[in-house]
């Protein structure tokens, strides 16, 4: 991967060919690439865990990803064709260009892949811990260092490559994984008796509960609806079609790899059901469990499914910056986004690498962080999209809603239902309160193609040469109604 980035880094020329890959992506790159990125650290070890600890439920974090990369390819391919940079642009269209709107969007949005890149240290210093026996701290700061190699360089077109040879590595690994651990444990009726009767539920619902499966399905499909990483990938695709076709393809994917996920962290617990944290399951196994070729072989597959996830989410935090952030701080495009690009992502490595050295499990992170920060963009972007009467004062009642009652939920005292689904609730209520300030406030002057056509102006002089930005000195980020 190493050599990989330092081979487009020469080849890197326009500001469009490190953040968009050009715009030229087939059908079979993005596939892969889209399918690794679901399959992060969340999926290959904090799923294993909670499979380890409940089951099936373990299932239903990469079905949750899964289902939500295709329902977002089905729905939002069709804003390929306006050649958006970021999922900035896509919200800014829907409200109007309306700067409270976009401006709050732009920042969660690039503090969530700030919190995913967090999450990518986590799995990969877990199993770089796990192999070399080195310090915990250590072996986070290692994680973060070499991540920061591979993606910084050269781009989206390191990504997107080295993402698809991932894919391919990644579900070579566990598929020889699941099946070693079906023959050894008997079939799936000898791992059922060697775990408790309520792991093998639907979905481990008899074990985890029905409110929390369900909160964290729908916790993690909103997070892919509001993912900009998986928005850059269809941005970048050769055409349309093959946007929502390799979108679709990767979720169906995903969601068939979740089987393999609640295998092998029930033939964890079959092995070894005294680990003192879910988390250890897959790298337990590797260490204690495997023959080497296929211990090394897990290894590869899972820090290959960690890196590409990390990629991605770095790629997406540097488009933001550079794309949004830097503006409205600078109020100025930056002359050399490439440059400054690369230097932000550097700053963001190092404060996500200082961030993983006080998180907790990454389970626990990721049920924490996501209603809190995706629920309400998930609801703004569906409300937009379906929901012609929508209004930038409707979207700051979801925006500020969606937050707020996640936060209650796990911090005050509520109901057990609420406490359960978070996201639910949150997602609820906030469509709620957009539905409700949207028809009692005057309509948005401006349509969505009025507004795209503006971007495509700013997009213009964003990717062209420093003489072009001097040409355009006083284009805004975005326009719109204060």
């Amino acid at each position: 991967m190493l050599a990989a980035s330092v081979f487009w880094t020469a080849r890197v020329k326009k500001t469009a060919d490190y953040l968009v890959a050009g715009r030229g992506l087939p059908f079979w790159v993005l596939t892969g690439t889209i399918t690794a990125t679901c399959i992060g650290t969340g999926v290959v070890v904090g799923a294993p865990g909670l499979a380890y600890r409940h089951g099936w439920a373990g299932s239903a974090y990469p079905l949750g990803l899964g289902l939500g990369t295709a329902v977002t390819g089905a729905i939002f391919a069709g804003t390929r064709r306006y050649q958006f940079m970021t999922l900035g642009e896509e919200i800014a269209c829907y409200y109007g260009a309306n700067r409270i709107v976009v401006e709050f969007s732009n920042f969660t949005l690039f503090l969530s892949q700030l919190c995913w890149l967090t999450v990518q240290i986590m799995g990969s210093g877990s199993v770089l811990g796990a192999v070399t026996g080195l310090r915990p701290e250590l072996c986070l700061i290692l994680a973060g260092l070499i991540m920061a190699m591979i993606s910084i360089p050269g781009g989206l077109k390191t990504v997107v490559y080295t993402d698809f040879l991932n894919a391919g590595i990644l579900l070579c690994g566990f598929g020889f994984l699941t099946y070693t651990a079906l023959h050894q444990s008997g079939g799936m009726a000898g791992l059922r008796q060697a775990t408790p009767a309520v792991y093998s539920s639907f979905l481990g619902v008899a074990s985890y509960g029905k409110g929390a499966v369900a909160g964290l399905i729908v916790a993690l499909g909103l997070s892919v609806i509001a993912d900009p990483g998986r928005r850059l990938a269809m941005y970048s695709a050769r055409t349309e079609r093959g946007a929502r076709s390799s979108m679709v393809a990767a979720g169906i994917i995903v969601m068939a790899f979740s089987t393999i996920i609640g295998i092998v962290g029930m033939y964890a617990f079959r092995l070894n059901s005294h680990l003192p944290s879910p988390d250890e399951a897959l790298p337990w196994l590797v260490m204690h469990a495997l023959p080497a070729w296929l211990a090394a072989l897990v290894v590869i597959s899972m820090t290959s499914a960690i890196v590409s996830c990390a990629n991605n989410n770095a790629m997406a935090a540097g488009s933001f910056f550079v794309r949004h952030i830097f503006p409205f701080v600078m109020r100025r495009y930056a002359r050399n986004p490439i440059s400054v690009a690369r230097r932000s992502l550097a700053v963001a490595y190092v404060a996500c690498t200082a961030l993983a050295l006080h998180a907790g499990t990454i389970v626990g992170f990721v049920t924490r962080f996501l209603p809190v920060t995706m629920s309400g963009l998930a609801v703004i972007l569906l409300a937009g999209h379906y929901f012609k009467r929508t209004t930038w004062q409707g979207a700051i009642a979801a925006l500020g809603a969606t937050p707020a009652i996640s936060l209650a939920a796990m911090y005050l005292p509520m109901p057990a239902l609420l406490m359960a689904n978070p996201a639910i609730a949150a997602a609820l209520i906030g469509s709620a309160a957009l539905v409700i300030v949207s028809l009692l406030t005057p309509p948005t002057q401006h349509t969505f193609e009025e507004v795209a056509a503006g971007q495509a102006i700013e997009r213009k002089a964003f990717e062209g040469e420093s003489a072009a930005l001097e040409r355009h000195p006083d284009i805004s980020p975005q326009r719109g109604d204060p």
